[in-house]
């Protein structure tokens, strides 16, 4: 009977142990920024990686550049506004907006020293830019939603386009042209010099009054296929707010309740239910949804606090790593590491959720000792016949 209650002891601990080692994180750093503002007001925040340096948009109407190493402050720089949108790193330096009590502006950063280089003329940059020989093509807000090309040596704009809520949607760079989202779900063709280019449609918009061929479609997937709302319909998309990232091999869509995975000429290579990986017990409302980055078959997402590494081609969650005790506002993953803006403080949190080589083996040897006794279990005949043979021997 002793032997047995040990054994289920063991048994106990050691399922104990392992959990603890493969759910929780190892918190190295949080920043300490003064905050002023309503702890009742939303976080606000965003934060970029360069090379060994970490940019933090702080809800204080501060940026600040951290050592990612040691954490130690590099520099910090007042900017006058808060904001969820992201910075966008240009060499070796960055775009950001700047609010100076009279209006608001885009700045390039030098990110050695966070002193302006230039100030540009558009009030916020929306989507990922596209650079080509100094000019940057990107979306962004001025004086409406607006596409541009923009010459970074003279410091203006070459010419532009009247996209208005487009500017919300992510074009698509090719080497002779961008495709671009305007009004009402028209994409339309467009070189770097500005022209449309005026393939045979049917379908026609009006840019800045030119009438422009255009197509009517969600998005294209990695291999150029038009995303319909019929096929959002047929794949129980409609209607849902979904987050898009395309790697070289699938288009990945999450929304609230699924993770789709389109593979090429528009095949669905799976739907996974993120109820079969996340407790629906563990749901909150404002709880932070984004695709945080893909390489070919796999991807990073945040979905409910739970920071989800899965492999499409396997179908198969590679890590799951609970993260409601920091409740990420935003987040990015580099290595083994985690770094997040929490929404409980507005603070910046640098996580390690890997443990070291040695504390690795550790795991693996426990595993490996709970899988011999998964595969094992105790059987009362052969303990009785063990316990009747060992008083045979001590008689």
């Amino acid at each position: 009977m002793t032997f047995q209650l040990n054994f289920f002891r063991f048994l106990r601990y050691s399922l104990i142990f392992l959990t603890v080692l493969f759910f929780s994180q190892n918190e190295i750093y949080k920043s300490e920024i003064p905050f002023e503002n309503d702890k009742n007001e939303p976080v606000t925040g965003s934060i970029l990686l360069i090379n060994d340096k970490m940019v933090f948009n702080a809800g204080n109407y501060t940026l600040y550049c951290l050592d990612k190493n040691n954490h130690n402050q590099i520099w910090e720089r007042k900017i006058g506004l808060n904001s969820n949108l992201p910075p966008y790193k240009y060499g070796s330096s960055f775009f950001y907006g700047n609010y100076d009590g009279d209006s608001r502006k885009v700045h390039q950063y030098d990110l050695n020293t966070g002193k302006t280089i230039k100030t540009l003329s558009v009030q916020s940059v929306i989507s990922q830019p596209y650079f080509k020989n100094a000019v940057m093509y990107a979306t962004v807000l001025s004086d409406g939603g607006k596409l541009i090309a923009y010459d970074l040596q003279q410091n203006k704009v070459l010419w532009n386009k009247n996209i208005g809520h487009g500017v919300d949607f992510q074009p698509v760079f090719h080497q002779d042209k961008m495709i671009v989202k305007a009004e009402d779900d028209y994409w339309i063709q467009i070189d770097y010099d500005g022209n449309f280019i005026n393939s045979k449609s049917d379908i026609h918009t009006f840019i800045d009054d030119e009438k422009v061929a255009a197509k009517k479609y969600e998005f294209l997937t990695q291999d150029g296929k038009e995303v319909t709302k019929e096929f959002l319909k047929k794949n129980r998309l409609e209607n849902e707010d979904f987050k898009l990232n395309l790697s070289q091999n699938y288009a990945f869509i999450l929304t609230e309740g699924y993770l789709t995975v389109v593979g090429k000429n528009l095949k669905k290579k799976l739907q996974l239910d993120l109820e079969t990986i996340i407790p629906p017990e563990e749901y909150e409302d404002d709880a932070l949804s984004k695709i945080i980055m893909t390489d070919k078959d796999q991807l990073w997402f945040i979905h409910q606090n739970h920071l989800i590494h899965y492999d499409a081609k396997k179908e198969k969650v590679l890590r799951n790593v609970y993260l409601n005790n920091w409740r990420p506002h935003q987040l990015l993953v580099d290595g083994r590491n985690i770094w997040l803006i929490s929404k409980n403080d507005g603070q910046l949190y640098h996580l390690d959720f890997e443990p070291d080589e040695d504390l690795d083996r550790k795991i693996k040897l426990e595993k490996a000792i709970q899988d011999r006794l998964r595969c094992d279990p105790p059987n009362p005949e052969k303990m009785k016949a063990a316990k009747a043979a060992e008083e045979k021997l001590t008689k």
